[in-house]
């Protein structure tokens, strides 16, 4: 029987596999196409090359972009007609498809397991493009996590940014599994030199420097406090 939730736990898993193992990238945004070659023999063509290749895409009922087999062999179409944030997107959507096994095709938008497929592809393609290990690191070194930010520095579309905040703020890490906070170090360790590049780890001094920046202030407020009532 096929399970009607998402496996939120299995999407993470793979997708974390991939940020530690991938030797394409290590900083952001990433570059779909270069994972999907170094993790598949899928091949990724145009709206454009569908066309002149005779696929009819309309019939698949996508805009943006579609997994087909053709005589044996997996293609991603998307449409080259999209700015470069929802291709990413996109892309890493139908490769989810692909990886997760998920039958594909045309669906109604009703239908159960058709929703349960596009939500596992969609987390699964905003963890690759803007990982929770990454964020949540980022997030203790001060920086606010806001759509603007996430646009900024992870190349993503405002309506992923918006849904990734949202996403992760109902997220409670202390029920996550051992499989899963395994991954935490090891992810924030290889894009340690993104994160540096965005906000600077501070260290210890820092925050010695900072309190003592702190207590001069407020003994300030208090010699101007005594002045104040002195006659």
């Amino acid at each position: 029987m096929v399970s009607k939730k998402p496996d939120f736990k299995k999407v993470n898993i793979l997708a974390n596999q991939i940020l530690i193992m991938s030797n394409s990238f290590a900083s952001f945004p990433v570059s779909p196409k270069t994972i999907v070659k170094e993790c598949s023999d899928i091949e990724i063509r145009s709206f454009r090359v569908a066309h002149l290749l005779g696929v009819d895409i309309e019939a698949f009922g996508s805009e943006s972009a579609v997994l087909i087999c053709k005589n044996g062999r997996y293609i991603i179409f998307y449409n080259q007609d999209d700015y470069a944030p929802r291709v990413r997107f996109s892309i890493l959507h139908e490769f989810a498809h692909y990886l997760l096994g998920h039958k594909f095709g045309k669906y109604n938008e009703n239908d159960e397991q058709y929703v349960r497929q596009e939500i596992e592809a969609n987390y699964f393609a905003a963890q690759l493009l803007m990982p929770e290990q990454v964020l949540n690191e980022l997030k203790k070194r001060g920086a606010r996590i806001s759509k603007e930010f996430l646009k900024k520095h992870f190349g993503v579309s405002e309506e992923a940014a918006i849904k990734r905040i949202e996403t992760l703020g109902k997220v409670n890490y202390e029920w996550r599994s051992d499989d899963e906070k395994f991954f935490d170090e090891t992810i924030g360790f290889k894009f340690s030199r993104f994160l540096d590049s965005v906000l600077p780890k501070r260290n210890q001094y820092s925050y010695f420097e900072d309190d003592l920046e702190r207590q001069k202030e407020r003994d300030t407020w208090r010699f101007n406090e005594g002045k104040r009532y002195r006659y």
